[in-house]
């Protein structure tokens, strides 16, 4: 799961390789510890008791539920993978897979999602370029979000064409359809103008980095913003195979779902689904705000699947097991990220035995 890192050449001719591993590796230790204690927090939170009736309710469907998360997670990996042409040649997909799978948990385990993202970039670190790397998920995440737009924008109007809302939930619905259409709007112009030289000149006036700083810093900040404009003009083949990806991991995605309404005996119609797959979208952006949206999940869930039609303890069981899917996809991640983390180690222990006395080490 773990690729060799680049060797940085022989003993002497900088330290700047092994600088950037020390950073990572500690940034990773630390990283690790903090979600595996929160992964604790929230099962003891969560209690084993609802873990239980989640198991029982789906029983073998959560082998099947996984597996399609799984599949779903490998082609964001592969999405990450694409966006990083031409340089993908250089990192194995394997290892963009292992970056994308510690991520997710990261992101899983702890609120706001920055974390996650810069583990992502510290497994990737010294196999391709930073700037490469930091362009290719920076693009992930705004074609996610713009997917998710989309999906927004035809699904919200078709939800309240076929039900009835109740007037707070419709305008819930409409106002946040409205904020999401015109964030997207100036994301599209800000990242057109480039978003990481408007960033950088607006820190630089407010003395937030000096101007030697930001003179050394331009050059990569131009470089990244040149590589964002692929998702918004001038498209090249491996963005478009990228889009692709995450089209196939949405749909992956939401069959994961309505195997969990099946098997919780949710009746399954274009209504559920529809508002489900769409207003649902909002219900998890707001509940991201804390871990695994313990209580605005559950109460956005609950009223939810009560205006969908359905029951509202069926909307508590999804969510609880939405919560369990999570937790198993995050104790994976978790293990693949000690699991590369502890192969790169390995591998630079023997390259430095290896410069140190190459005599002995090759006798």
């Amino acid at each position: 799961m773990s690729e060799t890192p680049p060797d940085p050449g022989p003993r002497g001719t900088s330290e700047a390789p092994t600088e950037r591993h020390l950073v990572s590796h500690v940034f990773n230790i630390v990283v690790f510890v903090v979600a595996g204690a929160a992964l604790i927090e929230l099962v003891h939170a969560g209690g084993i008791e609802n873990a239980r009736r989640v198991w029982w309710q789906l029983g073998p469907w959560l082998g099947v539920i996984i597996g399609l998360d799984l599949a779903a997670m490998a082609c964001d990996a592969g999405a990450i993978h694409s966006f990083m042409r031409p340089e993908s040649r250089m990192v194995s997909y394997w290892r963009v897979l292992a970056a994308q799978a510690s991520g997710r948990a990261i992101n899983v385990l702890t609120p706001s999602g920055a974390l996650g993202e810069a583990t992502k970039v510290s497994m990737l670190v010294g196999h391709a370029p930073r700037t490469r790397i930091v362009a290719a998920i920076v693009e992930y995440n705004l074609a996610t979000l713009y997917l998710s737009v989309a999906i927004l924008v035809i699904g919200v109007p078709i939800t309240a064409a076929l039900i009835d809302l109740p007037h707070t939930i419709a305008m819930i619905a409409w106002v946040g359809l409205a904020v999401v259409i015109a964030l997207v709007i100036g994301l599209v112009l800000v990242f057109r103008h480039g978003a990481g030289a408007t960033l950088l000149a607006a820190a630089r006036r407010v003395d937030l980095v000096s101007a030697a700083r930001a003179q050394a810093w331009a050059a990569k900040v131009a470089e990244v913003d040149a590589r964002l404009r692929d998702l918004h003009a001038n498209r090249s083949p491996g963005t478009a195979r990228g889009v692709m990806l995450l089209v196939v991991s949405r749909v992956l995605s939401w069959t994961a779902t309505t195997v969990v309404l099946v098997a919780v005996g949710v009746a399954i119609g274009p209504t559920v689904l529809v508002g489900l797959f769409s207003v649902g979208i909002l219900v998890g952006w707001v509940s991201s705000v804390v871990p695994l949206g313990v209580g605005v999940a559950d109460a956005g869930n609950y009223v939810l699947f009560s205006v969908l039609g359905a029951s509202a303890a069926q909307g508590l069981m999804v969510t609880m097991a939405g919560r369990v899917r999570s937790l198993i996809v995050a104790l994976i991640g978790l293990c693949v990220m000690a699991a590369a983390h502890t192969h790169t180690r390995f591998v630079l222990h023997r390259r430095r035995l290896r410069r140190s006395d190459p005599a002995r080490y090759l006798g």
